[in-house]
């Protein structure tokens, strides 16, 4: 089996779904199915003869970023690959360009093609650019699309979800990363049927974590991870953390525009002792501070799709403080500690309740051993048959045609 990928940046690029990609393609490739990824170029690419880099411009100075201007001219390469190579299928994971490509591909080919929709585009988008050149973008790439396909009359949308419920009328199976933003797809009308996949965890990465031995009477430690962005709330993480007056720990990982905002935050708080930075790190290391940790904070509310901070915590079995109902309703009954007002004073009593169990020997832990849902390779199995299943009835509907 031979599946065509396409996605609208570089999968060796920073982002969450270019991680989740490379995972597929390497749980996927050990079962015996080839992935093929079309994607923009970036400064950070490796050669692979699995990566089918698109023509394509790049619009950041770092150069991290590129977008595909010329569809003629990218698909005219992907129908070149096709002729060479031959897939079996089209697994789109883009939004824009690569919606186009992965459709037209698909199409001319009588593929079956597969959507999986990663990322809140409304918020993301309103949070970043703000909403009328979200508006001003969705309408480009709404045209964009039916224009490169001859689609007549195209809808003039509002929002994402409009956009998306046009660009993917023809699409064969409809695929979301939870429960929760499955939901939110089939309300706002993208589909009306749509299975849910997780992104999961790499077994390997898993199978190279040893936590460390329990020490008595220390104090409980908290992590918090992620961009720190202001949607990630992590200012009124540290906020809370004050206000709960524990004498708990807490290590902050990653980096983001609020970075020195936060770190201010912490001295002014007089939290510089029990607050420390740590910076970026590797996906292995993160994982081994997961399993290390008593509690790991995710603070966002409404903006995740997912969450995978909080499933690779789960798959380390190591509880999660949360404050997003819908997060935490994806996980093992009672294995978190949620905040459901959404309020700095709210959250520091969440945080004062976790850290009284924790010390108490209630660490949850146990709620999360059946883990294997999480790890990647279970995963892939049911990608495989969901893939066999497209194809087989591609198949016969190809066979009653003739």
């Amino acid at each position: 089996m031979h599946i065509a990928l396409f996605m609208d940046q570089h999968p060796h690029s920073l982002g969450g779904v270019q991680t989740s990609v490379m995972l597929q393609k390497k749980y996927l490739g050990q079962n015996g199915v080839r992935v093929t990824v079309f994607a923009p170029k970036s400064k950070r690419a490796v050669a692979d003869p699995d990566i089918k880099v698109l023509p394509s411009s790049y619009v950041s100075f770092g150069r991290e970023y590129s977008v595909v201007w010329s569809l003629r001219r990218a698909a005219k390469f992907c129908q070149q690959q096709h002729e060479s190579e031959k897939y079996d299928l089209v697994h789109l994971q883009g939004d824009f360009a690569a919606a186009s490509l992965a459709t037209e591909l698909a199409r001319s080919r009588n593929l079956p093609l597969v959507y999986t929709s990663h990322t809140n585009i409304d918020v993301m988008a309103n949070k970043l650019i703000g909403k009328p050149m979200k508006i001003i973008l969705l309408r480009f790439f709404t045209w964009q699309y039916a224009h490169f396909l001859k689609i007549p009359n195209r809808p003039k949308v509002w929002t994402a979800f409009e956009y998306m419920a046009f660009v993917h009328k023809t699409v064969d199976k409809v695929l979301a990363p939870s429960f929760h933003f499955a939901s939110r797809l089939k309300d706002h009308g993208v589909a009306s049927e749509i299975e849910v996949v997780i992104n999961g965890v790499d077994d390997d990465l898993l199978s190279g974590i040893k936590r460390q031995a329990t020490v008595p009477q220390k104090p409980v430690h908290f992590v918090w991870a992620g961009r720190m962005q202001p949607e990630k709330r992590i200012l009124q993480a540290i906020e809370a953390f004050a206000k709960a007056k524990t004498n708990a720990t807490l290590g902050i990982y990653g980096f983001g525009p609020l970075e020195n905002a936060a770190k201010n935050l912490v001295r002014a708080r007089g939290l510089s002792k029990r607050v420390k930075f740590q910076g970026k790190l590797p996906h292995r290391e993160i994982l081994q501070v997961f399993a290390d940790a008593d509690v790991v904070m995710q603070t966002s509310i409404g903006f995740e799709t997912q969450g995978l901070t909080v499933y690779e915590s789960a798959a380390v079995r190591t509880p999660t403080l949360l404050c997003d109902p819908l997060i935490a309703a994806e996980l093992p009954g009672d294995s978190n500690w949620l905040d459901k007002t959404g309020t700095i004073g709210g959250l520091a009593k969440t945080i004062k309740l976790a850290n009284r169990q924790i010390a108490e020997g209630h660490t949850k832990r146990e709620l999360l051993a059946d883990n294997k849902w999480l790890y990647q390779s279970e995963i892939s199995k049911r990608t495989i048959v969901l893939y066999k299943d497209l194809i087989a009835k591609k198949a016969t509907l190809r066979s009653q045609r003739k």
